[in-house]
């Protein structure tokens, strides 16, 4: 079958060979009806036993008509398929410029790899979007136009030697995919989703910018050994002048757990995005989107502790995800966000002690009433201090709620107090010691999460940008999207979360404020009391796979009636979170505590759908860049009682 040059293939007239590998023979081809020059993969006969060619042809026809619909510009567009003396052939578009792998063999700019991966990456979100992947990213199948526009080409061509029970239908015992850039759980033959992409698309990655591949063999076995079981080499040992974040986001892409790698191509796209941009200090405006990692959970719900922590004992992993600021606006798969809102890089917080008035609620200036009478004056006082809810904040207790004006929001009233902060010797993470007695002034606290509702409101007020991403981990549309209007918006970072508590008038709750929000006066490790967690009292571990509407939990509700601060999503939280965070945890002053050491972190409470019962305990703390957005973090708001 290689030496089909000057023969024809119905209307196709064999002009050159291109290229040969383990699977097809490559040609460059006149297509004698459309007359223009064309491109003809012809799978290599020799591979399949005789017991299943029908198979493979039937096969094929199914797959060619799958890839023949997709439509994207930076897929190889297929135009044609049939078989030839029993090879099946596919007649795609002929692209000029060479392949990818001609680029290798010496390090490439980090920057220049994300140019050239970034449209890789959303034609590959794209086709797993229509439900076909790819199974052998790598970089002789990204073509280079002579425009220098990455093409991807060979979609579903492993899959056609794949039978349905997951066992080869070659009759040579060839492998399917290529080892140096195949997933552990590709190589041994487990199920594969879109994450295994992912994965062939990190090594690509790493193999631009180091010049190397990652895991090298003398033998395709002992290449997928060490894919299965040698640690990561960390590519910034190669690259001294590599960016941390360049480390960070190829460590997670290639994983070894599917779980512990990003969850979609999308995801992945907008870490290699974000990747271009130059890092700006963390303050003074609203900041380029990125990712907090997901958690690997062991069955009971515990942490396992990954390479890429950076502090020792530490259960969460963070990485960076992109903002989609410069993508175009007719996107389907990322929407633009604003340019930065001119809001303060520190929560917006009321002053802890003394005049405890915020913006929204000032009250008349005293000189507009200069002019009365002292009796009147004193009467008019007297009149605003009730109007303002003076003699109800007396009233109030446990249970009262209030609506917010701005955002409509049910609010929940929690009275001032002693709690106990933390968790006991013994029980829970080092960062949640020791367990201390803290004192709160009285405030309020959104009953729910903040819902795409209520942040598009503050959108369309200018007052907040849009979301990193409008998709959901399961629904492609979401934010916007009538049907989840009640749902927590996500994707949003810690400053975007800021943004819209001050627009409502309100602040991010400190950590001290969610906390006894959460657990009550009595240290419950659970909002509900000390029961064991279950399906009726939270979405939590994957049982959902994805955000649920706000309240849907009403037996999980806090003593103060606040409900989803076990699971749904993470909530930003107002206070930074250090390095050393047992000594400030001790240190940090018991009246109404806020932690505003720098740091590059910000906190985060309660755990997400996808967490384990651990993540979702009262006093578990977690943290992430505030830069940060991810589709299992969102927040709710808190303001004094006045």
């Amino acid at each position: 079958m290689n030496n089909l040059i000057g023969q024809s293939i119905g209307r196709y007239h064999i002009v050159e060979q291109l290229g040969a590998g383990g699977m097809a023979y490559v040609y460059k081809a006149y297509d004698t009806r459309l007359e223009r020059n064309v491109a003809i993969k012809v799978i290599r006969n020799d591979l399949f036993g005789n017991s299943v060619i029908e198979r493979i042809l039937k096969r094929f026809e199914r797959e060619a008509k799958a890839m023949a619909h997709l439509s994207h510009p930076n897929i190889v567009k297929v135009l044609d398929y049939g078989e030839h003396d029993d090879s099946p052939y596919l007649v795609m578009e002929l692209i000029s410029g060479g392949t990818l792998k001609q680029l290798l063999g010496k390090p490439m700019l980090y920057t220049s790899a994300v140019r050239l991966l970034e449209p890789v990456g959303r034609a590959l979100a794209y086709a797993h979007s229509e439900n076909i992947l790819h199974r052998d990213v790598k970089p002789s199948n990204i073509l280079i136009t002579s425009t220098g526009e990455p093409i991807l080409t060979d979609f579903g061509i492993a899959k056609l030697l794949d039978s349905d029970d997951g066992q080869t239908l070659t009759g040579t015992g060839v492998g399917i995919g290529t080892p140096e850039y195949m997933a552990p759980e590709q190589g041994l033959g487990k199920p594969v989703d879109g994450r295994t992409d992912v994965y062939s698309l990190g090594i690509v990655f790493y193999e631009l910018i180091t010049g190397r591949k990652p895991f090298a063999a003398d033998t395709p076995l002992a290449v997928l050994l060490k894919q299965v079981n040698d640690p990561f080499p960390m590519p910034g040992k190669l690259i001294p002048d590599l960016p941390d974040d360049v480390d960070h986001v190829i460590f997670k892409a290639m994983a070894k757990d599917p779980a512990d790698r990003y969850q979609s191509m999308n995801n992945f796209v907008h870490a290699l995005n974000n990747l271009e941009k130059e890092k700006e200090p963390l303050k003074g405006s609203l900041q380029q989107l990125s990712e907090v990692s997901d958690e690997k959970l062991e069955p009971d719900g515990t942490f396992i502790e990954t390479a890429f922590d950076e502090q020792k004992n530490k259960d969460t992993e963070v990485n960076l995800i992109p903002d989609d600021q410069n993508q175009k606006a007719n996107s389907e798969d990322f929407k633009g966000i604003n340019e930065p809102l001119p809001v303060p890089d520190e929560p917006v917080l009321p002053p802890l002690s003394g005049d405890k008035t915020i913006s929204k609620r000032k009250n008349k200036k005293f000189w507009q009433v200069a002019a009365v009478s002292f009796a009147g004056v004193i009467l008019l006082l007297m009149i605003i201090g009730f109007a303002s809810g003076w003699f109800a904040a007396v009233m109030r207790d446990t249970g009262s709620i209030e609506v917010s004006e701005i955002d409509e929001m049910t609010m929940v009233y929690v009275p001032a107090g002693n709690f106990i902060m933390g968790s006991p010797d013994g029980v829970g993470n080092y960062n949640e010691h020791p367990q201390h007695t803290v004192y709160l002034d009285a405030y309020w606290i959104d009953k729910t999460e903040v819902t795409n509702n209520m942040y598009k409101k503050c959108v369309d007020a200018g007052s907040c940008t849009h979301p990193a991403s409008y998709s959901s981990n399961t629904r492609d549309s979401y934010y916007e999207n009538s049907s989840y209007d009640n749902y927590p918006v996500t994707n949003v970072t810690w400053d975007q979360a800021n943004a819209f508590c001050y627009w409502a008038g309100k602040h991010l709750p400190t950590e001290a404020q969610w906390e006894k929000a959460a657990r009550g006066t009595d240290g419950s490790s659970f909002p509900w009391g000390n029961d064991p967690i279950n399906e009726s009292l939270a979405n939590y571990g994957n049982l959902v796979g994805d955000t649920m509407e706000v309240g849907s939990y009403p037996s999980g509700a806090s003593p103060y009636g606040a409900l989803d601060m076990a699971g749904n999503v993470w909530e930003w939280v107002a206070d930074y979170y250090i390095e050393n965070e047992y000594y400030l945890y001790l240190q940090n002053p018991k009246d109404n505590p806020l932690v505003t050491t720098d740091s590059k972190y910000r906190s985060l409470r309660g755990g997400s759908w996808q967490n384990g019962s651990n993540s979702l305990m009262t006093a578990y703390r977690s943290f992430g860049f505030p830069n940060a957005a991810l589709n299992n973090t969102g927040f709710r708001c808190a303001m004094p009682a006045e």
